[in-house]
């Protein structure tokens, strides 16, 4: 009977080793495949020059690397805002040229020009803070040559995505440090990292003075809900703050479902409800930057 007992151990035991085995290499599969695809995806969020609606070109820098931009301009007698557009991607993946075909509508819609930053991704050794300095050096550039582009100096709009929400952020304080005046920040379902400790960092009279905000939230999204902290330290010290959250949304929903991404691996967020959603949340980021920089 004893006997029987442990080979039914050996049995039992054989199965579980059996099944986490099985588990192992199936999540192995799984990361590997995923892998492949963001590694396929990247290369193909990519475009050529000639492919590129808007105009390609980098911004040079003593002592540093080049800033790889693209940039929209309507045809307007008047100057026009400046809206710095930044993808978002986990800090680790994406391209400006998938904010191509919207950069490029905004920029219409909107009246206004239209910057994509392609900053560094943090990985191989580069960190989270050099593509927030590219975004500072994207803004002092745009400042210094406002009257080579026609736009408007004292209205530069910073906005971004997600790891692109932190960037406009990060990016809006570090100006403020500096002593240089951004019209506004508009922060879409924005990776709050650190941000709400840089912010009391600052002193009292640049917290006071930190640029408007609005703030686009995904439903259910635990990242857009992280950046209300944020939201909530600019208003108890009097900057204008607003959001609009929008019931049924998905976390990336607004620039997912941009033609670009149609020949990338599904995205849960691409869907014609999404880009409703999407559509709409343009025209109210738009109505709203009209506002701000009309009051300035």
């Amino acid at each position: 009977m004893a006997k029987t007992n442990k080979k039914k151990g050996h049995t039992v035991l054989s199965v579980i080793g059996i099944f986490f085995l099985t588990l192992i290499i199936v999540t192995a599969v799984i990361l590997i495949r995923n892998g492949r695809r963001g590694a396929e995806d990247q290369v193909a969020m990519v475009k050529t020059d000639e492919e590129l609606i808007g105009e390609h070109f980098y911004i040079k820098r003593d002592g540093k690397e080049d800033i790889d931009i693209n940039f929209y301009i309507p045809e307007s007698a008047e100057k026009t805002p400046v809206v710095i557009n930044l993808h978002g991607g986990a800090f680790i993946a994406g391209d400006a040229d998938t904010l191509d075909t919207q950069s490029d509508r905004i920029s219409k819609e909107w009246n206004a020009a239209v910057v994509t930053v392609n900053y560094k991704l943090a990985k191989n050794g580069i960190s989270i803070q050099y593509a927030v300095d590219e975004v500072v050096d994207t803004v002092k550039y745009f400042k210094e040559h406002a009257g080579e582009y026609n736009i408007d100096p004292e209205k530069i709009v910073i906005l971004g995505y997600s790891a692109g929400g932190y960037h406009a952020m990060a990016s809006t304080l570090e100006l403020r440090k500096q002593g240089i005046d951004v019209a506004a920040q508009v922060i879409c379902y924005g990776f709050i990292k650190e941000v709400v400790d840089t912010y009391y960092a600052m002193t009292d009279e640049q917290r006071k003075t930190t640029a408007p905000a609005l703030f686009i939230l995904a439903d259910h999204d635990p990242i857009s809900d992280g950046s209300l902290k944020y939201e909530e330290a600019l208003r108890e010290n009097g900057v204008i703050t607003d959001i609009k959250k929008y019931d049924g949304s998905m976390h990336g929903f607004i620039e997912e479902n941009n033609p670009e991404y149609e020949k990338l691996h599904s995205k849960a967020s691409k869907s014609p409800e999404q880009e409703i959603m999407a559509r709409d949340a343009e025209a109210y980021i738009g109505d709203w930057i009209k506002m701000i920089c009309s009051n300035e």
